[in-house]
């Protein structure tokens, strides 16, 4: 990622090796920088080359847990509830790979030295809700070019930004993380707060 004096968002697709997207856009422009590396270390690196602090951060990984049985969330029944999702797509956070869930944690708390604001966002669940799995039509009313990333994870970075952007400009004024479960952790108030889980609409 080049230096850029403008504001910066970023998105984040946490993964395992070649398989950790970063979106990088600047605020009042369509030009999104995509890259994908294999670890947290990488993907700090690439963020702390940014002059300036990065205006906000979406990460595509359960940013709070839950203790109870299976680890279900009351977000994530709520998003398969009100659009149909399957559990594949919007999974437990028992059932996840390992690299998401440290990953994610790991990223939050090493950029928030420098970026106070991050938010969790669920791009799949995002695409299916309100653009039927079509990404042209996300990328059409987000003024995307359409051949800005290479991979899955990249493509899901950029949503990932986009729902910080909108999230932490006001855009989006719900938060889907003030209503859990007793078991969850409340991520307004642990290690890694705060944490957002901005929405386009009420559910």
């Amino acid at each position: 990622m080049s230096k850029n004096s403008g504001k910066i968002w970023i998105g984040a697709d946490p993964g395992g090796e070649n398989s950790f997207g970063i979106a990088f856009f600047h605020e009042e422009s369509s030009e999104i920088e995509c890259v994908t590396v294999s670890s947290v270390d990488e993907a700090v690196k690439k963020i702390m080359l940014i002059e300036g602090a990065p205006a906000g951060l979406g990460i595509d990984a359960p940013m709070w847990w839950c203790g109870s049985k299976g680890g279900g969330r009351k977000v994530d029944q709520r998003l398969r509830d009100a659009y149909g999702i399957p559990s594949g797509t919007v999974q437990s956070v028992n059932s996840l790979r390992g690299a998401v869930l440290v990953g994610g944690a790991l990223l939050a708390y090493h950029v928030r030295k420098v970026c106070p604001n991050v938010t969790e966002a669920h791009p799949k669940a995002m695409l299916k809700a309100f653009y039927s799995d079509d990404w042209s039509r996300f990328a059409n009313e987000y003024s995307i070019q359409e051949n800005c990333w290479r991979n899955e994870h990249e493509r899901d970075a950029i949503i990932a930004g986009i729902c910080a952007r909108e999230g932490f400009k006001g855009r989006w004024n719900i938060d889907l993380s003030e209503d859990r479960y007793s078991a969850e952790q409340d991520p307004k108030n642990y290690w890694l707060c705060p944490i957002f889980y901005f929405w386009p609409e009420q559910i």
